[in-house]
């Protein structure tokens, strides 16, 4: 409580003045005034037409006031009395008394005293006075008990009243306690593995080449998926950890940490705010399956500084491995480079009785008209990429060039015949014709003419009709030994357009029309070129092909049916 030395006012000097009148005859009239002469104002009461009277006296109070201090503090008074001599009688006027005197101590003291009080320190601490020393000191104590996690104000007033105008005033203090409360941590925890399931794939189809003239080929397919075990991986505990501060007037800064080879994400230092969880999330790692567990987690910070009781709180999350929780490779997808998806299977854990999935379908393929053509078939799992292969071939005849007998019996066959070299008269063509038994009944001297007439000699006795086949492979093989010299640049040149020389093409004994097997005719081979068939079946028959195959009208009907077909090109590559 402070004070300071007082502020002096009012300063004044106050009296009477008292009129005599020493005449026993008359009353005398006056007018009273007064001055002082350290700077006060001076004023009489009634102080005008005073009447004295005879033989008496007449009193009048005066006072003298100041805007200030008076200076010097001494002054004198006078106070002055006048009336008119002549009308009086008398020799003077006016008549005056000075009286002196001094200021001192102040005559009256205002609010020289104060009493204090404060409803906190037990109401009345006290009174102070003018005369002591300042500021006046008042102590006491009181104890306020918080509430851990926010904060609490106390407010508290002290006030003064004066003594004599009874003056009042107050002075206010605030005091704030907060008390710390700990973090708190919470966690989740799942756990988790990967298995991963093992396949095989394999394709089969019913046949993989088809030979026929014209038509189409009906190929069946058939696809299995066999599931071969599994095998499981990527153990792991993955959750959160929530971190959350109570305290409504305090951010707390942490260190969190999570037992095991974990990991968090974000941290480990973090900042929590009040009202807004800090959330993390981890992922624990095992090298095998770890069966169950608890995990913890730990949240540290520095409790002086954040006048919590303790420095760390942890939270915890039991786990337990079941099921894998994330499946490779089930179900998968099989698909095919034809059909497109097949369809899918799932796989099993039970390793007695592993999924199996089988697909079939058939396919329609035309044939060519000559030639082969392949049609690759792959099957994929989608989900592992591996692939089985089952391709197919379909076959049309040998695109030869050869001609028929009735060509070789027509002009233009005959033309060519006609137009072949000579050697001295010789056609060259028979020369070649004869190195088989059965054309040796050809003359050796046989101009092209005589080649060309022979064969229309051969040709129009031709006929499956007697007891033997022997005119009707006589016929076939001629035209065949033909096709197989005009074909080659080599011999009679290609006047026939061959794709290439027909003596070196290789033919399928067991198809011939994509159905007949002549391998009985050429010593059970089931392939030859067509000049080791001319050679074979020339090796069967006597000169001039009387006796063929000792006259077994079946065998020379296959040997008949072989050159029949490399003439009408429905004979087939091996």
């Amino acid at each position: 409580m402070t004070h300071d030395a007082g502020a002096d006012s009012a300063w004044k000097v106050s009296g009477a003045i008292t009129v005599t009148n020493p005449n026993d005859w008359e009353d005398i009239t006056v007018d009273v005034t007064d001055s002082i002469n350290n700077g006060g104002s001076c004023v009489v009461s009634g102080a005008t037409s005073v009447l004295v009277p005879k033989s008496g006296s007449v009193s009048r109070d005066y006072v003298c006031t100041y805007a200030s201090a008076p200076s010097p503090a001494a002054f004198s008074n006078t106070g002055t009395a006048t009336w008119n001599a002549v009308t009086a009688s008398t020799v003077a006027s006016s008549a005056a008394r000075i009286v002196t005197g001094a200021f001192g101590d102040p005559t009256k003291l205002v609010d020289d005293s104060v009493t204090v009080t404060d409803p906190l320190g037990g109401d009345l601490l006290g009174t102070v006075h003018s005369a002591d020393s300042s500021p006046a000191v008042f102590t006491y104590s009181n104890t306020v008990t918080g509430t851990p996690g926010t904060c609490k104000t106390v407010d508290n007033t002290a006030t003064f009243k004066t003594n004599t105008t009874l003056t009042t005033g107050s002075a206010k203090q605030s005091v704030k306690l907060c008390v710390g409360a700990d973090l708190s941590v919470a966690k989740t925890a799942t756990p988790g593995f990967t298995r991963t399931y093992s396949w095989n794939i394999s394709k089969a189809v019913d046949k993989t080449v088809v030979k026929q003239v014209g038509g189409s080929a009906t190929f069946n397919y058939t696809v299995v998926a066999n599931e071969t075990g599994f095998t499981d991986s990527g153990w792991q505990v993955t959750g959160s950890i929530t971190v959350t501060n109570p305290n409504d007037w305090e951010d707390i800064t942490a260190s969190v940490a999570d037992g095991g080879s974990c990991t968090l994400s974000g941290g480990p230092t973090i900042t929590v705010k009040h009202a807004t969880p800090v959330v993390l999330t981890y992922v624990c790692t095992f090298g095998s399956n770890p069966g169950s567990g608890v995990n913890t987690a730990t949240a540290t910070w520095n409790a002086g500084t954040y006048f919590t009781p303790d420095g760390t709180a942890s939270g915890t999350a039991g786990y337990t491995f079941g099921a894998p929780t994330k499946l490779v490779n089930s179900p998968i997808h099989v698909t095919d480079t034809f059909k497109g998806a097949l369809g899918s299977v799932t796989a099993t854990d039970d390793l007695a009785h592993l999924a199996t999935g089988t697909f079939t379908y058939a396919r329609v393929i035309a044939i060519p008209q000559f030639g082969c053509t392949p049609y690759p078939n792959t099957a994929k799992i989608v989900e592992t990429q591996q692939t089985a292969d089952a391709s197919v071939k379909v076959c049309g005849p040998i695109r030869t060039g050869a001609l028929t007998i009735g060509f070789w019996q027509n002009k233009n066959g005959q033309a060519i015949i006609n137009g072949c070299a000579s050697t001295a008269g010789v056609c060259n063509s028979g020369t070649w014709l004869r190195q088989f038994a059965s054309f040796q009944d050809l003359s050796v001297t046989a101009t092209c003419a005589q080649v060309a007439a022979y064969f229309t000699g051969v040709f129009n006795v031709a006929n499956a009709g007697g007891t033997t086949m022997n005119p009707m492979l006589k016929a076939q093989m001629l035209a065949t030994a033909l096709n197989v010299y005009f074909s080659n640049p080599a011999l009679g040149g290609n006047k026939i357009g061959a794709l290439a020389p027909i003596g070196g093409v290789t033919i399928d004994l067991t198809n011939i029309g994509g159905s007949e097997n002549v391998s009985g005719a050429f010593g059970g081979a089931t392939s030859m070129t067509v000049m080791q068939m001319l050679t074979y079946a020339a090796g069967q028959s006597n000169l001039g092909g009387s006796t063929w195959y000792g006259n077994n009208k079946t065998t020379q009907g296959l040997a008949k049916d072989a050159f029949d077909g490399i003439n009408n090109q429905i004979v087939f590559g091996p």
